[in-house]
């Protein structure tokens, strides 16, 4: 694949990744404070429990879509599986909207359905898409086009922060966050759809012709041990990735934001678009560093290396940016989200690598479903936690650290001692994973 074919594909990443973090890092904070507010008390529960839902179903849409993005000989190949970014958008949209004034049990159901018609829709569609890129990616340049694939979807991210601080409605709807946010999803997929690089149809033909059937190739896929092992280690390092998505923005709001209703006694005197604007540019030099260590030590060992580092350094976290001078709590700040941001970028970038590697040709989407479904089952499990500890560790408590009451930095902290556990789950079962690797160019 070209450098100007790989962009034009890579750009639909961006609004992908826009829309799916927009649902994950904000709307469930939307819901209890909208929707869920006359129950305060499970208000956190709710809401995380329509996220668990949605990446419920979608995590088992993804056995499937990758045998059926197999067994598609249309003669634009996958790509009309990218069309099912247009329902999923309009469900989007709608889940913007006020709806305090329906009875708690309509509300609820109404919220996940339409939460579950988005990411259905959305892992059909990113199926085919990752899909598309294993056909067309050489296997030298491997983790070159996964690092450029995960950094349109950093811009994604970014978006997901950014458009949510617009002014909001002061009858608290959320449409035109998620109405903007779906239309730049439906673009950039359309864009991908017309522009990006094109299968070759008749070379898949004479490949998947002999695909069994559905439950007998997810059958055969897990014989395969390897893929087996690998499998298992993205679950648990997907955990931990999918648990900082999840808290990042509330814990950096719990540290540094003094307009909360229930305040922390110490708050950090620093900007939430600042931390924003500095972290960037680390990030990029990040993805750069994973580039280089990858070529030098090779992916999987300098994959084990992060995850070991992640493992070790993860419970340590918990003891910073609690107390001390206002420098040193914003330098204490920044280490927790270094640390944190680099073993997640190191995983995102180096994760579907190797997946590549491991592939046999020509099961590339039902290879590609497998692992999805295996890195998406961790988020409903890390939602249901984070809403859970969320719950019980409210934000009207603090000062556990010193020594007088619970509160939330106690959940954070205990969160973190979970993660780190997944890492190391994550580093067992890397290990057992065995192929030759192609070097990176």
């Amino acid at each position: 694949m070209k450098k100007s074919e790989l962009l034009r594909l890579s750009f639909g990443q961006v609004g992908m990744v826009l829309s799916y973090n927009v649902l994950t890092m904000n709307l469930q904070d939307y819901f209890q404070k909208t929707a869920f507010s006359p129950y305060p008390d499970l208000a956190w529960l709710y809401a995380f429990s329509i996220i668990t839902i949605a990446f419920t179903a979608g995590a088992f849409t993804y056995l499937f879509a990758g045998w059926l993005s197999d067994k598609t000989y249309l003669r634009w190949g996958r790509r009309p599986y990218l069309l099912f970014s247009i329902p999923g958008a309009v469900a989007l949209t709608l889940l913007g909207l006020n709806y305090i004034s329906l009875p708690l049990a309509s509300v609820f159901i109404l919220l996940s359905c339409l939460a579950t018609i988005y990411m259905v829709t959305y892992r059909i569609m990113y199926t085919s898409y990752f899909a598309i890129y294993q056909d067309l990616t050489a296997p030298e340049d491997r983790v070159k086009t996964t690092v450029i694939f995960t950094i349109f979807g950093v811009i994604g991210i970014a978006g997901a922060i950014v458009i949510p601080l617009a002014p909001s409605d002061p009858n608290g709807n959320y449409v035109f966050v998620t109405l903007i946010c779906s239309l730049v999803y439906v673009a950039t997929v359309l864009f991908a759809f017309f522009f990006g690089p094109k299968e070759d149809i008749e070379r898949k033909q004479e490949k998947f012709h002999q695909q069994p059937g559905v439950l007998k190739a997810i059958k055969e896929t897990f014989k395969d041990k390897n893929f087996k092992n690998y499998a298992i280690s993205a679950f648990f390092s997907a955990f931990t990735y999918s648990m900082v998505m999840f808290i990042l923005k509330p814990f950096l709001d719990w540290k540094t934001n003094p307009t909360l209703d229930h305040p922390r006694p110490t708050v950090i005197p620093i900007s939430f678009m600042l931390i924003l604007g500095t972290i960037l540019p680390i990030a990029l030099c990040m993805f750069y560093f994973c580039n280089y260590a990858s070529k030098r030590w090779g992916k999987r060992t300098f994959f084990k290396r992060t995850l070991m580092f992640g493992f070790i350094s993860f419970p340590v976290l918990m003891f910073l940016s609690n107390q001390g001078s206002p420098i040193s709590l914003i330098v204490q700040l920044y280490i927790v989200i270094i640390i944190i941001l680099f073993v997640v970028i190191v995983t995102l970038s180096l994760q579907n690598a190797i997946l590549m590697d491991i592939t046999p040709e020509g099961k590339e989407a039902t290879y590609t479903g497998v692992f999805f479904f295996f890195v998406v089952i961790p988020f409903p499990i890390a939602s249901q936690l984070a809403g859970t500890f969320l719950t019980i560790f409210d934000y009207n408590v603090s000062n556990f650290w010193f020594g007088t009451q619970d509160g939330s930095d106690f959940a954070y902290g205990i969160l973190s001692v979970i993660m780190a556990l997944a890492l190391f789950l994550s580093w067992l079962f890397l290990r057992r994973v065995k192929y030759e690797e192609v070097l990176e160019r």
